[in-house]
């Protein structure tokens, strides 16, 4: 048997390697919001500094594992602590999923990970306009958030967190804190309250919702503005269903506004119910995915509240409406293509170096589609004044079709040229100007950034009624709908060219200044994101000039001529452009482009940007004008359709008649 040796300092070494270990064993009842409650170990008390050997502090101490309840002295120690803890010591929580929200103050719920890593604790951020508020923690997957600030945007980033560490971070879309007395609302409380906030915050959590969807799924202009002409009459007509005032009498778009009413109406607590439950009961028939209430209304005060306001009576009613809308031609419109047009099988290719003969076309100063990274334009419905108008006739529509023509000839050559060398002269202003008023990708496009202006407005305008609210966003959502069924018949009256195809076939060999360089004629692009060129339908005349006008028409109207510039802390930004990354707190009709924030050139603008309207005819001519810098538009397609816009909102007027008092 060989001699061991036996060293009683190593021996000591060891103990005491043994001990220090066991020293940072998890406590069993950590103090609350601390790091060992949030990691689930740390020094017992008393352990100091000093206390710990230079072995162990220079990293050299390896014999021992510690674990939540033993220290092991190797893997595969008999000890059954180590066996059931090596892998879910390895384990880090994975990420949340499925957060909802739901009115009480702010009720946020989550999934917890699919993973078997508990025990869990959550942390909780909020976050108002990027501003990070105190974490919260929680062993539930809810938490209720109050003393929040009403109707303003909060956004909140969720973790799970065990003894391993923490897990990913989810972030929630943003949420607007509702009004302190919404929630005692919607739970049947008979004490009646003002309900001008409660509704402000009901019609702006509605049109968010619907207007991420439609950006989300790219409905485009037409389908866009019919879109939420059908939500927005649904919601404005169920108010009015069970209430004593109204704006607007009659019969239009084959919905009486005079009779469709509840034989007796309902206080202002109980409309603020009644609405509630109208937009959980039709935002599906618009939004084809798991939809989710955020109301929390008992049974029994849904209940009372329906059979007062006639609930089967209006839902009869509206069927009827909508499936008559259904029908109204929308679907023909969509799908059909100009086949007929003289250049339809000929294509623009935009690639930065292939040459097109432009003259060659058969018809060359009519509409050609671009061919734009490998793919052929559809043109964007073709037949859309078909689709069925709430107020115009045809002689009305003919009416409209003769005020204005485009340019031809030397004159159509001339404004031609100015869309080339303004575009040539870009100043950083006049870049995001183009930018702002695009509705890229990921956005939605005018004349859906006219509802988010007009939502946000409202949010921060004191002292508005709610007849005023709900009336003024029917008077848009109607002026938006027919300006684009009057602004696509024009253009397919007279399939006018875009300023891409025009620069290019008179310049083709030229070389010309532009906003990227010296270059050939035949390269000549409009300052657009190199994915879209131009949008997919002709020139004359300019949708964006005719939503912008109406817009401003329906808002001076309501609201008189000057903008009200109070401070905003503005909700899901990113959905007019992209080059907001975060939601700004500023004032109403500011917009704060950030250095290098382009998503066309790189380094612009140099310095910060701010775009500042004081009123909506300002907002309106930069809107027009901005698609002249775009390259987009020539001044005839700009000025023509604001011109239409004012004889539309004639007939509107005369015909809808939607009073302000």
């Amino acid at each position: 048997m060989p001699n061991r040796i036996f060293d009683a300092s190593q021996i000591t070494k060891r103990r005491t390697e043994r001990a220090i270990a066991g020293s940072f064993l998890t406590r069993l009842y950590p103090p609350p919001n601390t790091i060992e409650s949030q990691t689930g170990y740390g020094p017992l008390l008393g352990i100091y500094d000093s206390s710990i050997m230079n072995i162990v502090k220079s990293g050299n101490m390896t014999q021992y594992t510690r674990y939540p309840n033993c220290i092991g002295i190797s893997p595969g120690c008999p000890c059954p602590e180590i066996n059931r803890n090596l892998n879910i010591l390895r384990l880090v929580p994975g990420q949340i999923s499925g957060i909802i929200f739901t009115i009480g103050s702010i009720i946020i719920s989550w999934n917890a990970p699919k993973d078997d890593s508990g025990p869990l604790t959550y942390k909780i951020t909020p976050s108002l306009n990027g501003n990070l508020l105190e974490s919260v923690y929680t062993n539930d997957t809810t938490y209720r958030f109050t003393n929040l600030k009403d109707l303003q945007p909060y956004s909140f980033s969720i973790n799970a967190i065990n003894s391993s560490g923490s897990g990913p971070i989810t972030i929630s879309q943003t949420i607007l804190a509702p009004p302190s007395e919404l929630s005692s609302i919607i739970q049947g409380n008979s004490i009646i309250v003002s309900p001008e906030p409660s509704l402000k915050y009901i019609l702006n959590m509605g049109l968010d919702k619907m207007l991420n969807y439609i950006s989300s799924v790219n409905l485009g202009p037409t389908r866009g503005s019919r879109y939420i002409y059908l939500w927005i009459t649904t919601i404005v007509g169920a108010w009015n269903w069970v209430r004593s005032e109204s704006r607007i009498n009659g019969e239009h778009d084959n919905w009486n506004w005079t009779i469709n009413k509840a034989s007796s109406p309902l206080n202002d607590n109980d409309s603020l119910i009644w609405l509630c439950n109208i937009i959980d009961y039709i935002t599906p028939f618009f939004i084809p995915i798991d939809y989710k209430s955020i109301y929390n209304c008992p049974a029994d005060v849904v209940s009372r509240v329906k059979n007062i306001g006639e609930w089967d009576k209006w839902q009869t009613a509206w069927q009827l409406w909508y499936n008559y809308r259904e029908n109204d031609g929308y679907t023909t419109a969509t799908t059909t293509q100009p086949t007929l047009s003289a250049n339809w099988n000929k294509t623009l290719i935009i690639d930065g170096t292939t040459i097109n003969n432009i003259n060659e076309f058969p018809e060359p100063l009519e509409w050609t589609r671009l061919t734009i990274q490998n793919k052929k334009q559809n043109y964007l419905t073709y037949s859309w004044d078909n689709v069925i108008s709430s107020c115009l006739s045809e002689d009305d529509e003919q009416i409209i079709q003769d005020l204005i023509k485009p340019l031809t000839g030397v004159e159509r050559d001339i404004e031609i040229d100015e869309v080339k060398n303004i575009t040539a002269n870009l100043s950083d202003e006049h870049k995001i100007s183009a930018e702002f008023w695009a509705g890229g990708p990921g956005t939605v496009s005018p004349p859906l950034m006219f509802i988010w202006f007009w939502k946000e407005y409202i949010r921060i305008l004191p002292n508005i009624s709610c007849p005023d609210m709900v009336y003024s966003l029917q008077d848009l959502a109607v002026h938006l709908f027919e300006g684009g069924r009057v602004t696509w018949r024009l253009k397919a009256a007279h399939m006018e060219d875009r300023p891409v195809q025009a620069i290019r076939r008179r310049y083709t060999g030229e070389m010309i200044n532009s906003w990227n360089g010296i270059i050939d004629g035949a390269q000549w692009i409009p300052y657009q994101e190199d994915n879209f060129i131009s949008p997919p339908f002709a020139d004359f005349p300019s949708g964006h000039s005719h939503f912008s006008k109406a817009f401003s028409l329906t808002m001076t109207k309501w609201f008189g001529s000057n903008i009200t510039k109070t401070i905003i802390s503005y909700d899901q930004q990113k959905l007019i452009c992209p080059i907001f990354v975060n939601s700004q707190t500023t004032l109403y009709g500011d917009f704060i482009a950030p250095r290098s924030s382009s998503q066309i050139q790189i380094n612009v603008p140099e310095t910060d940007v701010t775009l500042s309207f004081s009123t909506w005819e300002e907002m309106s001519d930069n809107a027009g004008i901005s698609r002249l810098y775009g390259g987009i538009h020539a001044e005839t397609a700009n000025e023509g359709s604001k011109n239409v816009a004012v004889k539309v909102n004639e007939y509107i007027n005369s015909t809808w008649n939607i009073q302000t008092s």
